[in-house]
């Protein structure tokens, strides 16, 4: 009984994430164009619900092959949302007056690392390996390189992180600062 109401409430919520997220993009893209902390947010929120999409449409995949394959693409997704997260939080600091090139070199080369991770992992098995199952649930094996994207991944977000941080510091007023929390 549990279990088919979750089977049920997944792609429902997984719509709901897809819609959502489609959205956010749209609306900022369209009011904000121009603004850096809105281009950011927009690639942010894009590669997130460029995960949930194959997400979505891995419900309707009928073969393991054809699933290894989408999942390969939601790579696309999850290899650049570090660096979009930390291009976002840069951009954020950056209103506050703080300005560092070495930030811009480091949202730079996460942006690198996230195509070569997405490289691999849709064309070789450094990263992610073959297709396994789980309670009917498939997903690829992590590859020898898995745990350094890991790394990359954990030290992306930090980073990204204790930029907000960083920004909400520098707000000069409360209400500034409640709205950067």
């Amino acid at each position: 009984m549990i279990e088919e109401m979750l089977a049920l409430a997944n792609p429902i919520l997984l719509s709901v994430n897809v819609i959502i997220g489609f959205s956010l993009f749209v609306y900022v893209f369209a009011h904000n164009f121009r603004s850096p902390v809105a281009q950011a947010y927009c690639a942010l929120t894009a590669f997130v619900t460029l995960v949930y999409i194959v997400d979505l449409g891995l419900d309707r995949v009928l073969s393991r092959e054809a699933a290894e394959t989408w999942l390969r693409l939601q790579w696309a997704g999850i290899a650049f949302v570090p660096a979009a997260y930390l291009h976002f939080s840069e951009a954020i600091l950056r209103t506050t007056g703080s300005q560092s090139r070495l930030r811009r070199v480091g949202v730079a080369a996460a942006y690198a690392l996230g195509f070569a991770s997405f490289l691999m992992a849709v064309s070789t098995d450094l990263i992610v390996r073959g297709i396994g199952s789980l309670d009917g649930i498939v997903h690829l094996m992590p590859g020898p390189l898995f745990s350094a994207f890991a790394a990359y991944y954990i030290l992306a977000s930090a980073s990204g992180w204790g930029n907000i941080v960083r920004a909400e510091a520098r707000c000069l007023t409360s209400t500034s600062r409640r709205r950067m929390a």
